[in-house]
């Protein structure tokens, strides 16, 4: 189907005039969820294996008390289960939310298995009906049936340990955004958790709705685990063992983001393998040790879902470490600063929040409070240091603090890395709810829609103009820095646009020309996937799904999950429909 541009941009403007869909998935006092069990390779039916797992619910669902509830079945029968909660639900602000309910709850049971890999069998938890009748009362640590991975990504001399079984929980349960704090949506039913036939999609110039990047997100994801083809030689593999570039914007929480929207066991079982890699790397003071002092490198987030996702206390003392390292970084800005950027603010933020989330404790809760103060500043002028005559909601800051990225004594602002700060801007609100941060996200957007062009010189070889957000952009809005290359940053670009909309609308100000800004960047986005399939490289060693640098799935997907979920309306429940190509 095509639809008319004109026609389609109107949508988009009505759409954002109704009904905001609520930041946080309603509560579910009573239900029920399948999982799945997937016993790993080596594992022989008929095995008694403990099995550990969270079970994310929704704020608002069940106390610490109600806890007792919660039931495992197979076959209709109750299971002896070990239930107590994880994490509760916090907040920032509202004592009588703080602490309320129970946000994961980590269940333990001890399985016979009855499957071999790759097959697996289902167990249901149920809750809010008839207490648990079969209750363990003591966890026993939930690493007594792991094992040392040997094959397949990592081998012994990585030190690298994963569960006997995972326990898969449905994506549609998943984007509620119990783990990721903020709601995505689930991939369309018909994506195949195998990686897609290169030259089948690259037959497809444009994929209905978000199809584009959920396909993209999965396939390219192979790219990164070197499993795009057997055929590709080790010289063009992802080096993510020996280089640092393959973990920068968080290499591991981006295939938990595949994970929460696909429910894919492949997925959740790379995500683990991934972070405790990573977590074995990460020093006392959080430093990564393939980047060493490097904050950039330094994440808590797949830290915190590998604690959710599998119930493991290993992590703990590594996700507070990594606020050590982040602290060191002076999120707020002064003229005086050597150096100062978005992205470092970003992860000062993040790790913060995160640490909160998961540790609590009145500092950490503080120091979160404390930066998105700061950052409101910095957007407001910083105390009038910042000219007035600029265009709004860019944190701005001189070149020569940005590692010379444009005139040194000119204020600018980045787009790509705005992006990495309004990330985490949006996990924040959802432990504080606050109109502040809610204006300071729809003012993001003022900035991060000023800094797209429309441009053939894009990178493509399309020869058609195609919008792309600039690298840097001045506070007159006039180029900071702007090359070709800024157009592989129109995905996320276009999702945190979309959050900048669904805050406008939650703070009362709808922003119809954000609508636009949106369909265009993903437009780009839509013809560069193309661009990137190579369906006869293998045939030379090549990858057929191409991810260059490898950094690049990172910076792609982790920030832009919830594109679909944000541009979603109240009133019917429904998705913005984005977006067909009609311009071919």
């Amino acid at each position: 189907m095509r639809i008319p541009v004109v026609a389609l941009i109107l949508w988009l403007t009505s759409a954002a005039a109704l009904a905001v869909e609520p930041f946080l998935a309603p509560a579910v006092p009573v239900g029920s969820v399948e999982v799945r069990l997937h016993p790993t390779e080596g594992i022989v039916p008929g095995t008694q294996v403990l099995v550990t797992f969270g079970l994310p619910l929704p704020r608002g669902s069940l106390s610490a008390a109600q806890l007792s509830t919660v039931r495992v079945l197979r076959n209709g029968a109750e299971l002896p289960a070990y239930v107590a909660q994880l994490t509760p639900w916090r907040h920032r602000s509202n004592a009588a939310l703080d602490g309320a309910s129970v946000r994961v709850a980590r269940i333990q049971i001890v399985h016979p298995v009855g499957v071999a890999f790759p097959n697996s069998e289902a167990i249901t938890v149920a809750w809010g009906g008839a207490p648990r009748t079969l209750n363990v009362p003591a966890l026993v640590d939930p690493r007594t049936d792991w094992h040392l991975v040997t094959s397949g990504t990592f081998v012994a001399a990585d030190n690298v340990f994963e569960p006997e079984v995972y326990a898969v929980l449905p994506a549609d349960w998943l984007v509620r955004g119990a783990l990721k704090s903020s709601r995505s949506m689930a991939f369309e039913g018909d994506n195949p958790e195998s990686r897609d036939n290169p030259a089948a999609v690259d037959a497809i110039s444009s994929w209905p709705a978000y199809q584009e990047a959920e396909h993209a997100l999965k396939n390219n994801f192979y790219s990164v685990i070197n499993r795009d083809d057997p055929a590709v030689t080790a010289g063009n593999q992802c080096p993510y063992k020996t280089d640092r570039e393959p973990w920068l914007y968080d290499r591991a929480a981006t295939m938990f983001v595949l994970y929460f929207r696909s429910g894919y066991f492949t997925a959740l079982r790379e995500a683990v393998r991934a972070a405790q890699f990573y977590a074995g790397r990460l020093d006392a003071a959080g430093s990564f040790a393939l980047a060493p002092g490097d904050t950039k490198y330094s994440y808590n987030e797949s830290l915190a879902y590998t604690y959710w996702t599998v119930g493991d206390d290993a992590v703990l003392p590594r996700i507070g470490a990594v606020i050590t390292a982040q602290n060191g970084f002076s999120h707020s800005w002064t003229a005086q600063r050597g150096f100062w950027t978005e992205r470092h603010a970003a992860y000062k933020l993040l790790a913060n929040v995160v640490a909160w989330e998961v540790l609590g404790g009145t500092t950490r809760r503080d120091a979160v409070n404390q930066i998105l103060a700061d950052f409101r500043a910095h957007q407001d002028g910083a105390g009038g240091v910042i000219p007035g005559n600029r265009i709004d909601g860019g944190l701005y800051h001189f070149g020569s603090q940005h590692d010379g990225d444009w005139v040194a004594g000119s204020y600018g602002a980045s787009s790509w890395m705005t992006v990495l700060l309004a990330d985490a801007v949006v996990r924040a609100y959802a432990t504080g709810e606050d109109l502040a941060t809610a204006n300071f996200m729809r003012r993001l957007g003022n900035f991060l829609r000023a800094t797209i062009v429309t441009t053939t010189d894009n990178g493509y070889d399309t020869g058609r103009a195609l919008a792309l957000p600039r690298y840097a952009m001045l506070l007159d809005g006039s180029d900071g820095q702007r090359n070709a290359a800024d157009v592989e940053h129109a995905l996320e670009v276009a999702a945190q646009l979309a959050w900048a909309d669904y805050f406008a609308r939650i703070a009362g100000q709808p922003d119809a020309s954000l609508a636009a800004a949106i369909q265009s960047l993903y437009l780009t986005y839509d013809v560069g996937v193309n661009f990137w399939i190579r369906p006869t490289g293998p045939a030379s060693g090549l990858p057929a799904y191409r991810v260059s640098p490898w950094r690049k799935w990172g910076w792609e997907h982790r920030t832009s999950d919830g594109i679909g979920f944000a541009l979603r309306v109240g009133d019917s429940g429904g998705a913005v429909p984005l977006f067909v190509d009609s311009f071919e």
